[in-house]
């Protein structure tokens, strides 16, 4: 019975181990956010790829979501899918 308990145990861990996993970003910390819907983009995407793990590799970027405020500035998210590379 206690097999089946560590089998259990060691199938759950090793679903969990090579789940994907979504993480979102978005360019509201950086400072000159005056710039283009390219140059925000891009800090959104940077700010998500701080967030990668070592064994991790991108399986799939989202398409930006950008808004334009009345000043003019961009506001930029994005969603991006790691799977583990092992």
């Amino acid at each position: 019975m206690i097999k089946y308990f560590l089998a259990a145990a060691l199938i759950c861990m090793s679903a969990n181990a090579m789940a994907d996993r979504v993480v979102s970003g978005s360019n509201e910390k950086v400072e000159n956010s005056d710039g283009s819907r390219t140059e925000a983009c891009r800090a959104a995407k940077d700010s998500v790829m701080e967030k990668k793990a070592n064994d991790e590799l991108v399986a799939k970027f989202s398409e930006c979501d950008c808004k334009q405020n009345e000043k003019g500035s961009w506001a930029c998210s994005v969603e991006v899918t790691f799977k583990n590379a092992r």
